[in-house]
């Protein structure tokens, strides 16, 4: 297995993940502004038909990834929001979730179900785990709930991103078959406990990647 993640992630979250599978240490350059130029979520959207992959996506990066069905993207990133974004989309069992003005016509096409929403750093703040989507995003917390999709928020005031006030949730996260991994620790956030017994509650093991306080590495990608 190939897990991706931004080089920048802390060396203990990186040799923990050593125990699943091959580390790529995800990095990039000139492509998008650098807090985010090392997040395999800006370039990579995954679905359970394969990835769709922004063209910027380093060559070497794609040869590893080669195995997987991929669709190559029309749209290049770019250094300003919303062009840093329009690859990060959400699958979720319940429809495709992000900004849909700025989703590439690519990943519109994986699923006929659209749930709109205005943040388009979608999969940044968002993670589904089981029935329940987890997200930092308020708006995103009020679309799930208007359509009846149930939904845990949490505070994104301290997860970190070196740059910013703060980082996103969904960032912090990827999952692996029933192990749900966080960058960092849960105990940190004002919602820990609870969150801890909602993913557990799904059937989920959770592999705290560090103590610290979570990180926003762009997602942790199984490949």
């Amino acid at each position: 297995m190939l897990i991706f993640i931004d080089k920048r992630a802390p060396d203990q979250a990186k040799k923990k993940l050593l125990h699943w599978g091959s580390v790529v240490e995800f990095e990039t350059n000139g492509i998008v502004y650098d807090a985010i130029s090392g997040h395999p979520d800006i370039f990579i959207y995954q679905w359970p038909g394969g990835l769709v992959v922004s063209p910027d996506l380093p060559q070497q990066y794609l040869e590893l990834i080669s195995e997987n069905d991929i669709i190559m993207g029309t749209k290049r990133c770019g250094m300003k929001y919303p062009d840093t974004a329009p690859y990060n989309a959400l699958y979720t069992s319940y429809g495709l979730l992000h900004n849909m003005h700025v989703s590439v016509p690519e990943i519109l096409s994986t699923l006929k179900k659209h749930i709109h929403c205005s943040q388009a750093y979608t999969r940044c703040n968002t993670i589904q785990v089981g029935d329940v989507i987890l997200t930092s995003d308020k708006g995103i917390e009020n679309i799930l709930k208007m359509e009846g999709i149930p939904v845990f928020y949490i505070s994104p005031e301290k997860i970190l991103l070196e740059g910013f006030k703060h980082g996103f949730f969904g960032g912090c996260c990827g999952i692996s078959g029933n192990s749900f991994f966080i960058c960092g620790s849960l105990k940190h956030l004002e919602e820990g406990d609870k969150l801890y017994d909602l993913i557990t509650s799904q059937g989920f093991h959770i592999e705290e990647l560090h103590q610290g306080q979570p990180v926003d590495v762009g997602g942790i990608f199984f490949f």
